[in-house]
């Protein structure tokens, strides 16, 4: 799943319009880029649709890169390589002392990545400039295949705020892919209501994001963009209401399992896992929708918004059983060898996750960009 975040941006076509060539980090002059797979565009599985956070993250990564806030440097305050494996394995930013790195997704080949997990490749010094860290990728053969180069961001209010962005829609972006792997072990199918409180508005406003993206003007892209938005907090807002109904009811029928179907639990807890899936991609989708739009209270708002749903599902008693709803989804699921305990350690996961993003991005800040040797 981490590779959809590599893949999601396809390359436009020769005869799309270009609003702006702003290389700030505003987006509210730029051409609306979101939906772009086919499972995007034409799907009707959510679940197949892009990491729509990971995919926020890299557009965030890319303006922060071009802006003017950042420059290449080779003077680095680092005195191991080993920060620099990481960034590019993990494909998150990865904080040493006071200096954070921060991947440039449109830089970082899967197949690279996957090489050096393996061991096959390595990272390096370069041979070229001795004693400082631009460091090198190396194959099998010790022969030198990519150069690392680190983008030194500059401190100021809106570079801080883009690199916590940055950070929190990461985290948000490691919470949907432990949700997604939770997700796999349940199927089940969805009923009328749920299709017509979640599944409805948010393929209409994948119509009008569609919409917006093939707009010939600024102000038709705005207005489709708008009516997204206004599909997509329906689309929230049911989710939300589903999932309250589904823990309201997993605690009822948790009380006394004899006189309850089994399947009607398991259908709960099902309910559950995929709802906390659909809450995390709508959220991503949203921000990108009110980005594009130049309303960043907005993003704020739906980041915080999110981040109290998930808080409350990990803290929150309900019913006055002395349970919260993950305390409820990790009795009730139906465990085997391969996910036992999966609610458990999610939550301790989640509870980390939801830490890390309360913490504003002080330190030094890199992006980690892979270079051609040709391009040099």
């Amino acid at each position: 799943m981490m590779d959809d975040v590599f893949n999601t941006f396809n390359e436009q076509e020769e005869n799309s319009i270009n609003f702006s060539n702003n290389t700030s980090i505003s987006l509210s002059e730029q051409q609306v880029r979101i939906l772009t797979t086919d499972a995007d565009t034409r799907g009707l599985e959510i679940a197949n649709m892009s990491d729509f956070m990971g995919a926020y993250a890299k557009l965030q990564v890319s303006s922060l890169s071009k802006s003017s806030m950042s420059e290449i440097t080779l003077d680095l305050p680092i005195s191991e390589l080993g920060i620099i494996n990481d960034v590019i394995q993990q494909a998150a930013i990865v904080t040493k002392g006071d200096v954070s790195l921060i991947p440039d997704f449109e830089h970082l080949p899967s197949g690279i990545r996957d090489k050096l997990k393996k061991g096959i490749y390595t990272i390096g010094e370069s041979k070229q400039v001795n004693g400082n860290m631009r460091a090198v990728i190396l194959n099998e053969n010790g022969i030198r295949v990519k150069d690392i180069t680190l983008k030194r961001v500059f401190n100021n209010s809106g570079t801080l705020e883009t690199t916590r962005s940055i950070s929190n829609q990461l985290q948000m972006k490691q919470i949907n892919d432990k949700l997604a792997a939770i997700q796999e072990i349940q199927n089940y199918q969805l009923d009328k209501d749920r299709d017509h409180a979640i599944f409805t508005p948010f393929f209409i406003a994948r119509d009008y994001i569609l919409r917006a993206q093939n707009a010939e003007t600024l102000e038709k892209r705005n207005e489709y963009l708008e009516k997204a938005a206004t599909q997509l907090m329906k689309t929230k807002n049911g989710i939300n209401t589903e999932m309250r109904t589904a823990v309201k009811h997993l605690a009822e029928k948790s009380k006394w399992p004899f006189f309850h179907m089994k399947s009607t639990i398991n259908t709960l807890t099902g309910h559950l896992a995929d709802d906390l899936q659909l809450l995390t991609k709508t959220c991503g989708i949203t921000m990108q929708v009110y980005e594009y739009l130049g309303q960043p209270q907005n993003v704020k708002l739906e980041l915080e918004q999110y981040k109290t749903v998930m808080r409350g599902f990990l803290t929150h008693e309900i019913n006055n059983t002395g349970y919260t709803a993950i305390e409820l989804l990790h009795d009730n699921f139906r465990y085997n060898k391969s996910n036992l305990d999966c609610w458990c350690i999610f939550s301790r996961e989640l509870e980390s996750e939801l830490s890390r993003m309360e913490r504003l991005v002080t330190q030094e800040n890199y992006i980690v960009t892979l270079e051609d040797m040709e391009d040099e």
